[in-house]
């Protein structure tokens, strides 16, 4: 009845609302389309936090240089994605054969084997909204609901700044394959995320050095944590690029408060500090603190050739007033084109153990002891602690119409055997292949076949495929 009366609203509202771009949302075809001209030097923007501002990405559009063919069609594909975004009403099917057992790559949503969504989008100049009601049938990470809103949120915008309330995916760094510290394998958390709408630079002639900056700020309350109930999760992180190739970010995420635990101020003016006493309780470490700094150079401004390195490190705990117990991430993409075909191709390393040791550390807590982690799935990298992997990847568009999206990737996981990752609960090592096409029916309906191999040394080998679909409802499906 619930569910009935929310598609009803949803529908009878759609006649009367106009949307305008503000918050995107989680997409790697569009994070990889705007990397793509960030390194071929058409535009320049931060990729590196979502979920982005619209505004941004218009602005950095609008100020496009475009030299090549190929660079103008990468540029139409980013609108045609905005456009196809803008839709009033979209639905949204989804089926897989069977539960993937890989690191989740970015932008997956499917949190079950089969979903079925209806999304609404509505907004204005200073204000953007979106519904997504989510039917779901044999959840891979159960949280005891059929229905959900994963992917709602309401927000507004003052003064170039966008206050965002909702339940959507948050991603903190360069990575092609996950984040060290926030990374979007689990739910959405539910909570309000505060940024800015347009990266510029400040007009004073004593900060303008800074550059182009953005920062994001989140509070929000972690779901299904019984090892502290009603616990919270906050963070903040700042980036900044001071010169045209080169971006630096820094970032800190703190596990405090539930049950049990001290809420007031003075314990969360501790827990930022990070190295005194929460609220009297005689605990040495209250709060699950984790920080770090990420980096990405982008060679086409120095040397014209498109090529950018990055690397990420995070630290439990502190010493020195600099994160420590480190996790490291470092990678290489390429973007160029062939045959008039853009593609892009990156490798990737990621190491979750701590300073190189599996100690069962990594994500984990004495107090918060379900460690970094919701429904038992990773907040941050998609192989949760004591991981290694090392992966190569890419993306090909042979035609408007036709992308192919590929990785190889090869991980050692859990070392410790923490049961507090249940995305992988044991040791293990995992060798996979993992292939999405998509293919554009029309602009705005992307049908998506993804089809993967995997080699565990636990489970074996295995397989298995996927389909998914969103198309608007406003007007016919098939008209153009």
């Amino acid at each position: 009845m619930r569910l009935s009366k929310i598609l009803l609203a949803t529908l009878a509202l759609s006649s009367s609302l106009t949307f305008a771009q503000g918050i995107v949302l989680n997409d790697q075809n569009l994070r990889t389309d705007l990397n793509w001209l960030n390194q071929q030097g058409v535009i320049q923007i931060s990729t590196s936090t979502w979920p982005m501002s619209g505004d941004e990405i218009q602005r950095a559009l609008s100020q496009a240089k475009i030299s090549t063919p190929v660079q103008q069609k990468v540029l139409d594909a980013v609108l045609t994605h905005l456009n196809a975004d803008n839709q009033l009403l979209k639905a949204a099917l989804f089926a897989e054969t069977d539960h993937k057992y890989l690191p989740q790559a970015f932008g997956d949503q499917e949190k079950s084997q089969y979903q079925a969504g209806l999304e609404l989008n509505a907004g204005g100049s200073q204000w953007d909204a979106r519904l997504r009601v989510n039917a779901e049938k044999d959840p891979q990470i159960n949280h005891d609901q059929d229905v959900n809103v994963e992917g709602s949120y309401i927000a507004g915008k003052l003064w170039n700044q966008w206050l965002i309330a909702g339940q959507i995916p948050t991603y903190w760094g360069p990575g092609h394959e996950g984040s060290l510290i926030r990374g979007d394998a689990s739910r959405p958390v539910y909570g309000i995320t505060a940024q800015r709408a347009e990266q510029t630079a400040f007009s004073s002639k004593w900060l303008s050095w800074i550059g182009p900056w953005q920062y994001q700020a989140f509070a929000g309350q972690l779901d299904h944590y019984d090892a502290v109930p009603d616990a919270k999760l906050i963070g903040l992180r700042v980036t900044a690029q001071p010169l045209p190739y080169l971006e630096l970010g820094a970032s800190r995420a703190i596990q405090w408060g539930g049950e049990g635990r001290p809420e007031s101020l003075s314990s969360l003016w501790d827990a930022f500090v990070g190295n005194k006493d929460n609220g009297g309780t005689g605990e040495p470490d209250p709060s699950n603190q984790i920080a770090g700094f990420d980096a990405r150079l982008n060679l086409q401004p120095l040397m014209q050739m498109p090529l950018g390195v990055y690397a990420q490190y995070v630290g439990e705990d502190e010493a020195g007033g600099l994160p420590a117990k480190k996790m490291y991430l470092a990678g290489v993409d390429y973007s160029s084109s062939y045959n008039a075909m853009p593609y892009q191709l990156y490798t990737e390393w990621a190491d979750t153990r701590t300073n190189g040791k599996a100690q069962g550390i990594s994500y984990n807590h004495s107090v918060y002891t379900d460690g970094l982690y919701q429904h038992g799935y990773p907040l941050a990298h998609a192989m949760g602690g004591d991981g290694q992997m090392i992966s190569v990847g890419g993306d090909i568009r042979f035609d408007p119409l036709n992308r192919l999206h590929g990785r190889v990737l090869f991980a050692k996981l859990n070392g410790s055997g923490r049961t507090t990752n249940a995305a992988f609960p044991e040791q293990d090592e995992l060798t996979a292949l993992d292939i999405t096409w998509t293919h554009y029916l029309r602009p705005d309906i992307p049908l998506k076949l993804n089809g993967w191999l995997g080699d565990s040394d636990l489970h074996g080998k295995d397989g298995g495929a996927s389909i998914g679909i969103e198309f608007p409802l406003e007007k016919g499906l098939f008209s153009y």
